[in-house]
């Protein structure tokens, strides 16, 4: 699962680092934008993509409250794309982390 309890909901570190590749599309945005992880802490997920202008890089970042709220469908694999686990909407909804 991406999110664990604490006294607020964190990212789980376990299950989502450095490294692991993602494809996360906020509510506000028409499409999703992959990418690789940077950096992750308890409560945020810095990913670092190629916009369509090649030679320069760019990042966004995916706040776990925000996750919390349902703000974000994330895809993501932390094993080389052998496991791709999706996480859509918010714990109020009773949606669930699903591995696919």
């Amino acid at each position: 699962m991406l999110l664990t309890e604490e006294t607020k909901k964190v990212i789980n570190l376990a299950e989502i680092g450095r490294g692991s590749l993602i494809s996360a599309k906020n509510k506000t945005w028409d499409k999703a934008q992959s990418g690789i992880v940077t950096e992750a802490t308890a409560d945020t997920i810095t990913v670092l993509f190629l916009p369509e202008t090649q030679n320069i890089q760019n990042h966004f970042v995916i706040q776990a409250e925000a996750i919390e709220k349902g703000m974000w469908t994330i895809r993501y694999s932390s094993d080389g794309m052998e496991t791709v686990n999706v996480h859509e909407g918010s714990v109020e909804d009773g949606s669930e982390s699903v591995a696919v």
